[in-house]
């Protein structure tokens, strides 16, 4: 198949969206199809913040990655490459000859472009779905246009995938389409990338002055809705029982300064290292800095009573072999299982989370107990592979 896939997020941004994108592009290239990815430009993303120029087009992997330019203020950006990212699309789908689109996210901005394209090229159009729209930060206004793109593409797609059934439900109530078109594939990880390289360890250890300490990690975007402000509360409690521990924070986001003045109001600043985004390829080095790894979660209309989530950073953390520790929400308990392969911790429980991470730093054996059998766990049910191969089975049933 010549596959066009289509997204908002892509490397250099550093996310799980990022990650199953490229993740879908790649094993799919490895299985003989070729793959087109078109994506937004980089510096639309808050997360990124980059002052160097990437390149429009580029070749990834195998992948044929095109970016489209950036132009500010973000919200023209947003509204303006509906129509730009459409036309963009219907070139590429006529010059290469393409078979089947794959739009990724949430199934708004990137979503209507795709669908203008398999108008106007009679190509048919598959919704890669990320998660519902949503996100608390946004205005009234912004939700209200979210949700009505949202349930226009979804009723528009041919097929749909997304990270779980019961997101399946969800989407499918909401948006008011068939729920047999709508196929669950969750989230996998890369095994043989989280093979570490100690020396790089090492090195990092040396550059942020880790030696003899003991690490509470937490990668991810800097934004309350990922929960890291409860991470932070819990912190001053662990450092009473370890006050050699350090809290160290992978990446970036709108609510870094809030977490930052959080940080400083506590007076952990000391304790704490926050790196901003790192390149993906350098992730599984930072995981391996840590003691613990958390995902703290918070109770959120999303991961409330829905089984809705398949949580990149908690597999990563996983394959690392590394002790984890999550928020019991969105169905986490079918990838952490409680005192076998971490610890999940009621959302927004300052006082859980603390006694969970002082037990662990206090306990090497569990640490290490919980973190092999996470990587056998993530090693049998998780990899890509079985994302990939459910992804192209939809493709094919699309174009028969």
């Amino acid at each position: 198949m010549r596959i066009l896939q289509t997204a908002r997020w892509f490397f250099p941004h550093v996310g799980g969206a990022s990650v199953r994108v490229y993740q879908t592009a790649k094993n799919l290239v490895d299985k003989g199809h070729e793959v087109h990815l078109l994506v937004h430009n980089p510096k639309s993303i808050e997360q990124c913040n980059l002052s160097q120029e990437v390149p429009n087009y580029e070749e990834y992997d195998g992948i044929h990655v095109y970016r489209m330019p950036y132009f500010a203020p973000k919200q023209v950006y947003w509204a303006a490459t509906i129509p730009l990212m459409a036309k963009k699309a219907i070139n590429i789908i006529k010059k290469e000859k393409i078979d089947v689109i794959l739009s990724h996210n949430p199934p708004y901005l990137v979503g209507m472009s795709s669908w203008i394209a398999s108008k106007f090229t009679g190509v048919p159009l598959t919704l890669n779905v990320h998660d519902v729209w949503g996100a608390p930060h946004y205005k009234k206004y912004e939700y209200m246009i979210g949700k009505s793109l949202e349930r226009f593409c979804c009723n528009r797609a041919k097929r749909i995938i997304t990270v779980s059934e019961g997101l399946s439900e969800v989407l499918a109530n909401e948006t008011g389409v068939d729920r047999d078109k709508v196929t669950a594939a969750p989230n996998g990880v890369d095994i043989e990338r989280f093979r570490i390289e100690r020396e790089e360890t090492d090195k990092l250890k040396e550059k942020y002055d880790l030696s003899g300490k003991k690490v509470v990690f937490f990668v991810g975007i800097l934004r309350t809705w990922a929960g890291i402000q409860f991470l932070i509360k819990a912190f001053p409690k662990v450092l009473e029982k370890q006050p050699e521990s350090v809290l160290f924070i992978v990446g970036d986001g709108g609510d870094r300064k809030y977490l930052e003045s959080l940080v400083d109001e506590l007076e952990i600043r000391e304790n704490t290292v926050f790196t901003g985004s790192v390149p993906y390829s350098d992730v599984p080095s930072f995981i391996d800095l840590a003691d613990v790894c958390v995902a703290p979660f918070p109770s959120t209309k999303v991961t409330d009573s829905r089984k809705l989530m398949s949580p990149h950073k908690v597999l990563e953390y996983m394959a690392a072999e590394k002790a984890v520790i999550a928020s019991r929400v969105g169905g986490m308990e079918n990838y952490v299982e409680e005192g076998e392969t971490g610890f999940l911790v009621e959302p927004e429980d300052i006082s859980d989370l603390a006694n969970k991470i002082i037990a662990l730093l206090e306990d090497p054996n569990m640490r290490e107990r919980f973190g092999r059998k996470g990587r056998e766990h993530v090693a049998e049910k998780h990899a890509w592979t079985n994302y990939v191969g459910i992804v192209e089975k939809t493709l094919e049933d699309v174009l028969t």
